[in-house]
């Protein structure tokens, strides 16, 4: 009886009952670097063409490449000390202490702003198992570490999108759109309309801005254009520029302590007037650009051609059965 078969789907090794975009919260990885950057944008720490040294010995960056001078540098490269000292700024105000109370403080206000992305709360769809996942607090790490027993030095994994921090999949999707938006996000829903008119809800329509100006939103942009279309980008994968199709996105790789690592890839399309925004995440299966990029880039494809063009199915084959697409 249906009974049966209930128990049967939860005891499937493969929990098919299990949601995971809702319900399966991950650090973000790279594609947090984003919210970083726009948050220490509206503390007045940073702008578009501030340059950091890519300094090693704070932290380690995944990609030999040229001085990040600017952010556009920065986010094609994703170099992790940029973004490290980014989030100095953002939580030490520019000061170059290690004090506790000033990493408290400034963590604080941090964890405030990223919120307004959506994260750390539910989004509010239409199923009651979505997860809030976690940005973590001040209090959070007195609890973790004692009071007065952290500081900067012990929070910079967030710099990157790594350490206490976990993020759902529509929340990650939902921060691509928020970006595509300049600035706000519609809370996801399944139902388009309700009634006769097919209209949307009222509160369907309703923007959700985030503490950071809609000023600053359009810097995040060309940088990821050159992720997936500039020279030597990490998403190149993705890339649909022979249709006309420019793709802002972002990829990355996300430490996982009990196996490979996963990856990750967020995008939206097209840049300028964008139509679709994408978070794509393939448990174990390495760096970013890899799988879930091209995955990303055949959904983006579809969503707005309709289809995948005949020359794009070796993508589809690589993505859904591992054969190598025999050129690039």
């Amino acid at each position: 009886g249906m009974g049966n078969r209930y128990m049967d789907l939860l005891r499937n090794p493969d929990r098919p009952l299990f949601d995971r975009p809702l319900m399966a919260t991950y650090p973000p990885g790279s594609v947090f670097k984003m919210v970083n950057e726009l948050v220490a944008m509206q503390l007045g720490v940073v702008n578009a063409s501030t340059g950091f040294p890519c300094d090693q010995h704070l932290i380690r960056c995944t990609h030999n490449h040229e001085y990040p001078s600017n952010l556009n540098i920065a986010i094609k490269n994703s170099c992790n000390p940029y973004f490290y000292q980014v989030m100095r700024a953002a939580v030490l105000r520019g000061q170059s202490s290690n004090k506790f109370e000033d990493a408290r403080l400034g963590l604080g206000q941090w964890q405030k702003m990223v919120k307004t992305f959506g994260l750390g709360e539910r989004l509010g769809v239409d199923m009651g198992h979505e997860k809030r996942g976690l940005i973590p607090s001040p209090e959070f790490y007195d609890k973790l570490r004692g009071y007065h027993h952290w500081n900067y030095k012990t929070v910079y994994s967030l710099s990157i999108g790594q350490g206490e921090i976990g993020i759902t999949g529509l929340q990650m999707a939902n921060v691509l759109a928020t970006i595509a938006n300049r600035g706000y996000y519609y809370a996801p829903h399944f139902v388009r309309g309700i009634g006769a008119s097919g209209q949307p809800m009222p509160e369907y329509r309703q923007r959700h801005y985030t503490a950071v100006d809609t000023t600053y939103f359009k810097y995040m942009v060309p940088g990821m254009q050159q992720v997936v279309d500039g020279r030597g980008g990490t998403g190149s994968f993705a890339s649909l520029a022979q249709y006309g199709i420019s793709v802002a996105g972002k990829t990355g790789t996300v430490q996982n302590s009990h196996g490979p690592d996963h990856s990750t890839f967020g995008a939206f399309a097209p840049a300028e007037n964008p139509k679709i925004a994408i978070s794509v995440f393939i448990e174990n299966a390495g760096f970013g650009g890899t799988f879930a990029a091209p995955a990303a880039g055949l959904m983006i494809e579809r969503y707005l051609r309709g289809k995948v063009a005949p020359g794009r199915q070796r993508w589809e084959n690589w993505v859904m059965y591992g054969t190598a697409p025999s050129h690039h």
